[in-house]
C-alpha cells in the first residue's frame, strides 16, 4: 500500500483543535501524509481579546492561527476552501462538493474525517461541511463525476474509510452547568451540543502521548479561545491527563470499504495497515 494518507475537513480554523488535534498530531508522527481542509477562515467569529485583531483583519489573523496550529501538529500547512465564514449552506454545493472530489483525487486519502450530520452542536456550517465530505467521498471515486477533473495526475481515487468526529454522551453530561445542558449561543440563541451513547462510537483513539501538541495547538487560536491563563503549559497538560476524556477522541464509521468493526477500533487506519 501506498503511504498512509489522512484528510480532514471542517468548516473553521479551531474546528479541528478540540476533538481532534492529539489524532492529528499523533498520525503525523507515525509518519502518516495528514492534511487540514477549511472551508472558511472563521471570520464572523468572536474576537475573545480586543487587541488580538479586528473585524477587518479577523481572517488574516484566524489564518495564521490555524497555521500555527497545524505547524504544532506537524501535518501539511492548511487548504483553504475560500468559503465565507457563516454562509455555507448558501454557496453553490455543486462547486463546494467538486472542490472537495479534486483534493481528494489529489492527495488519495485511505481515510477521511469531518463533522456528523449534527455538526457537534448544529451549526450550519459544520453540518454543510459533513454534507459536502460525505458526498465528496462518495463522488470521488467515481469516473463519470466531475470528468473534467480526470486527467494523469487526477485519477478517481476510493476513500477506504470515511469517519465522523462525535462527542461521547459522557462528555457531554459533563459540560453541564447547574444542570442545564451545554450549548454555543448563536444570535442570541442556544445550540445544544449532541451527545453519543458510547455503543454507537466505533472508534477510540488515545492521545496521552499527544497531549501537549493538542493543547498548543488549542492555543494557537487565541482569538477564539483567549491567551491568558493561570495554568502553564505543563500544568495544563498534567490536568488533561487526569481527564480521561481529555485523552481520547471519539468517531464513528460511516463508510467503509475494508469491513466493519466487531469490536472498539483503536486506530483510524484499522484493516489498511
Amino acid at each position: 500500500m501506498s503511504k498512509l494518507t489522512l484528510m480532514a475537513i471542517f468548516a473553521h480554523p479551531d474546528d479541528e483543535a478540540f476533538g481532534t488535534g492529539g489524532s492529528l498530531s499523533k498520525y503525523a508522527a507515525e509518519g502518516a501524509d495528514v492534511y487540514l481542509v477549511t472551508a472558511t477562515r472563521g471570520e464572523a467569529g468572536q474576537i475573545s481579546e480586543p487587541d488580538l485583531a479586528t473585524a477587518a483583519d479577523l481572517p488574516l489573523v484566524r489564518e495564521r492561527e490555524l497555521r500555527c496550529a497545524c505547524q504544532v501538529y506537524g501535518i501539511h500547512p492548511p487548504i483553504f476552501l475560500d468559503y465565507v465564514d457563516g454562509q455555507l449552506p448558501n454557496v453553490h454545493q455543486g462547486q463546494a462538493v467538486g472542490k472537495l472530489v479534486l483534493l481528494i483525487r489529489q492527495f488519495r486519502p485511505q481515510v477521511v474525517i469531518s463533522f456528523g450530520p449534527d455538526g457537534i452542536y448544529g451549526h450550519y456550517d459544520h453540518i454543510a461541511a459533513s454534507r459536502w465530505a460525505t458526498i465528496a467521498v462518495d463522488l470521488a471515486g467515481q469516473p463519470d463525476c466531475f470528468p473534467h477533473h480526470l486527467d494523469d495526475d487526477c485519477r478517481p481515487h476510493q476513500v477506504d474509510k470515511l469517519y465522523y468526529r462525535v462527542l461521547p454522551q459522557e462528555q457531554v453530561e459533563g459540560m453541564s452547568n447547574r444542570g442545564e445542558p451545554p450549548a454555543v449561543m448563536m444570535d442570541g440563541v442556544p445550540f445544544y451540543f449532541n451527545g453519543h451513547p458510547i455503543e454507537s462510537i466505533t472508534t477510540i483513539i488515545r492521545v496521552d502521548d499527544y497531549l501537549e501538541q493538542k493543547i498548543r495547538g488549542i492555543s494557537c487560536h487565541a482569538t477564539q479561545v483567549g491567551r491568558r491563563s493561570d495554568l502553564d503549559l505543563a500544568q495544563k497538560i498534567d490536568l488533561a491527563r487526569q481527564d480521561a476524556l481529555s485523552t481520547t477522541e471519539c468517531f464513528t464509521l460511516v463508510r467503509s470499504s475494508v469491513g466493519w468493526p466487531e469490536e472498539k477500533e483503536n486506530d483510524l487506519f484499522a484493516g489498511l495497515r
